[in-house]
């Protein structure tokens, strides 16, 4: 069956093309660019191994079919991610579940963007002016990064819906540089803060509805400021798939009585609970 799906350029485009929905011969030969005599020994070769039919003038995946299409499309998303760029090969994906890395595929029309090297240690404002008009936005940091405070302020008041969640060492620094600021977090209606430990293997994390950014660590634990970016809705549902995930692992900081307690209990070295579980 590998042998039948992958030996042939043309019967893998033509079952992937089906998988969407049945196609007449005509459709087929617009969509995959091909003549009927290069096509049809393709569509004998796959209705032999009883994976497409004819039906009403339409070719059609059968049952069996389907199921081989799933799996097809999914290997040939990942592959298809691999061979942009080896950004998911050289960076650690150890702060992804299991479940999320099984579908990395569905990140497979990201594109790595490098921020200039003269420029790395200055405010982003490509990223600032890029989702300063988010209808909401998800944020996950486990790197320190106070320009963007400016973002979340401006979206809350344009009544955008903000989540973020910081490590703790993050909420940390900025209630010690912005302490006014974020005491306002958690008073304003569509926006909520959260907190989890330490030594998440995730830098950076945005879901909006104008696409993602996602930020990986290295092998060794750095940080190069490069970062994935996609618009696309399967992307974006993947990647609040992965906010919700560490959502659910988090502490919410509703209160400024939450956030005395913080201040008190991260002075003393530990948070008030463990939070950060288990990825797997």
């Amino acid at each position: 069956m590998i042998d039948i799906v992958f030996r042939s350029q043309k019967r893998r485009d033509l079952l992937l093309l089906l998988g969407e929905e049945p196609r007449t011969m005509e459709e087929i030969k617009i969509l995959l660019d091909v003549s009927p005599t290069a096509i049809l020994p393709q569509i004998k070769r796959l209705a032999d191994s009883n994976l497409v039919i004819q039906k009403n003038g339409s070719y059609e995946l059968t049952d069996m079919g389907d199921q081989v299409f799933k799996k097809v499309q999914s290997l040939v998303n990942v592959l298809t991610l691999l061979e942009r760029d080896n950004y998911w090969i050289k960076n650690d994906l150890s702060g992804i579940p299991q479940y999320l890395l099984d579908r990395i595929g569905d990140l497979k029309d990201c594109s790595l963007v490098k921020p200039d090297p003269s420029q790395i240690f200055e405010p982003n404002m490509e990223l600032l002016n890029h989702f300063s008009s988010s209808r909401y936005l998800m944020v996950f940091s486990s790197f320190y990064r106070p320009e963007f405070l400016s973002l979340y302020s401006n979206l809350g008041r344009m009544e955008s819906e903000v989540t973020l969640i910081f490590t703790e060492s993050v909420l940390e620094k900025i209630l010690h540089n912005y302490e006014r600021k974020i005491r306002k977090f958690p008073t304003v209606q569509n926006t909520e803060l959260f907190v989890c430990n330490d030594g998440v293997k995730l830098a950076e994390l945005i879901v909006s509805d104008r696409g993602i950014m996602v930020s990986l660590f290295d092998r060794d634990g750095r940080f190069y400021h490069d970062y994935m970016y996609c618009s696309e809705s399967q992307a974006i549902n993947w990647a609040t798939e992965l906010f919700e995930f560490y959502k659910s692992r988090a502490w919410q900081v509703n209160s400024e009585t939450v956030i005395d307690n913080f201040v008190c209990t991260s002075k003393n070295g530990a948070l008030l609970k463990p939070m950060l579980l288990s990825l797997h």
